[in-house]
C-alpha cells in the first residue's frame, strides 16, 4: 500500500469503531427505574354509628313441601303429572288400578246389608219377646263387624286415587306408571311456590349477645340475582346447637319478587343489621377486612394524604360481630386507611387508589 493514499475503508470503519467504544462503555452507571406504586382501596374512617351488619350463607327451601304416597300398595294405574307442572288443591296426582278395591268394597257392603237386616228382624223379634237377648246381643256384634269392614274397603277405595293436598308445583315424580308401589312409597314431591324459606347457621357468639342489639333486620340477596335484597321475615331457631359446627339453625321467610324464578336449593346470603343498645359512642369503626394481625397485635396501614406513603399503625378493637370492627385505640375519624389489598402492603410504600380502569 502505497503512503499518503486514501484508502475508502478508514471513512466506514472509524465511526463503527466509535459506536462500539461508546455502546462497550462501563455500564455499571445505574439506571433510572420507575418506583412501584401499589393499587389499594382507600377507605376514610368514620364514627361509630353502632350498626352492625354480618352476612351468613344461606339455603333456600319451600316452606310448605310433601312427599306423597298411598296408604295402601297397589299397581299405579295413572301417573297424571310431570316435575314442574303447577297443580291445584285437590287435582288427582295418581292412581292405583282400583278393579280389587271396589269388589272387596262391593263385598264389604252386601255383608254390611245382610247383617243390618237380621239386627233389624231381631230387634223386632225382641218386642214381641220372640228371641234370646243373647242372639240380638249376638245380630248386633255381627252388624258392627261388618259395618267396619265396608268403611275399610270404602276408605282403601278412595285411598287408590293420590290428590294434591295444596296447590304448589311438582318437584320430583318418582315412579313411573303401571309400576307396583307399597303403601307409604314416595309417589311424588310437592312444594308451594307462595313462599319460601331462607335457612342459616348462626354461630353460638352471635345468639349470646343477641340481647344487646336491638332494632334488627334481614334481608336475602340471591346468587342468581345479584345486588336485589329480598325482605325476611323470622320464622324460628333451633335451639339446640350443631354437635359439629356448634351452630343454630334459623329460618326465615319471604315471598319471592315476581320477576324471580325461586326453587328450593338455590342458595344465597342472609345480611343481617342490627343496632347496639350502647348507641355510637364517638369511637370509629372501620371494616373488619382492612385490620390485620401479625400474630402478637393487630394493625391497619394508615396512607398519608399528601404523600401516598404507607405507615403501619397498632389499634385496639372492641369485641364484636359482623363485617364492622369498632376501634376503640389507634385511630381516629377522618383518617385515610387501606382496605382491599392491605395485606400486601408494607412500611412506607407508594400507593395510589384502586380503580377498576388502568
Amino acid at each position: 500500500m502505497r503512503e499518503g493514499k486514501f484508502q475508502p475503508w478508514n471513512a466506514l470503519t472509524l465511526p463503527v469503531v466509535l459506536l462500539l467504544l461508546v455502546s462497550c462503555g462501563d455500564s455499571s452507571e445505574p439506571q433510572d427505574s420507575k418506583e412501584m406504586v401499589r393499587p389499594v382501596k382507600m377507605l376514610t374512617v368514620t364514627t361509630d354509628d353502632g350498626e352492625q351488619t354480618s352476612r351468613y350463607p344461606a339455603v333456600i327451601e319451600a316452606s310448605q313441601i310433601a312427599e306423597l304416597s298411598f296408604p295402601i300398595g297397589g299397581v299405579l294405574q295413572e301417573l297424571k303429572v310431570v316435575e314442574a307442572q303447577t297443580v291445584e288443591a285437590g287435582q288427582v296426582i295418581a292412581q292405583l288400578d282400583s278393579r280389587d278395591f271396589q269388589s272387596s268394597l262391593a263385598q264389604a257392603k252386601a255383608n254390611f246389608e245382610k247383617a243390618e237386616q237380621e239386627y233389624q228382624r231381631a230387634l223386632r223379634l225382641q218386642k214381641e219377646n220372640a228371641i234370646a237377648t243373647s242372639v240380638v246381643e249376638q245380630r248386633k256384634s255381627q252388624r258392627e263387624v261388618t259395618k267396619s269392614q265396608f268403611d275399610s274397603a270404602q276408605k282403601a277405595l278412595e285411598d287408590a286415587v293420590l290428590k294434591a293436598p295444596f296447590s304448589g308445583v311438582v318437584a320430583v315424580v318418582a315412579v313411573e306408571q303401571a309400576t307396583t308401589v307399597s303403601g307409604g312409597q314416595t309417589i311424588a314431591t310437592l312444594f308451594s311456590g307462595a313462599g319460601f324459606e331462607a335457612v342459616i347457621d348462626l354461630p353460638a357468639d352471635y345468639i349470646a349477645k343477641a340481647r344487646s342489639r336491638t332494632d334488627n333486620s334481614a334481608a336475602l340477596m340471591l346468587a342468581a340475582a345479584s345486588g336485589e335484597k329480598i325482605p325476611l321475615q323470622f320464622k324460628e331457631a333451633s335451639l339446640l346447637a350443631d354437635p359439629s359446627s356448634q351452630t343454630y339453625k334459623v329460618r326465615f321467610t319471604f315471598a319471592p319478587p315476581e320477576k324471580l324464578v325461586v326453587l328450593p336449593g338455590m342458595n344465597g346470603t342472609v345480611e343481617l343489621t342490627s343496632r347496639s343498645l350502647e348507641g355510637g359512642d364517638g369511637m370509629v369503626a372501620v371494616p373488619l377486612s382492612s385490620v390485620l394481625s401479625d400474630g402478637e397485635s393487630r394493625y391497619v396501614w394508615v396512607i398519608d394524604p399528601e404523600t401516598m406513603v404507607t405507615s403501619k399503625r397498632q389499634v385496639t378493637i372492641r369485641d364484636g360481630i359482623g363485617e364492622t370492627v369498632v376501634i376503640t385505640e389507634g385511630l381516629k375519624a377522618g383518617e385515610t386507611i387501606a382496605g382491599a389489598g392491605a395485606s400486601y402492603l408494607a412500611e412506607g410504600m407508594k400507593v395510589r387508589p384502586w380503580s377498576m380502569t388502568p
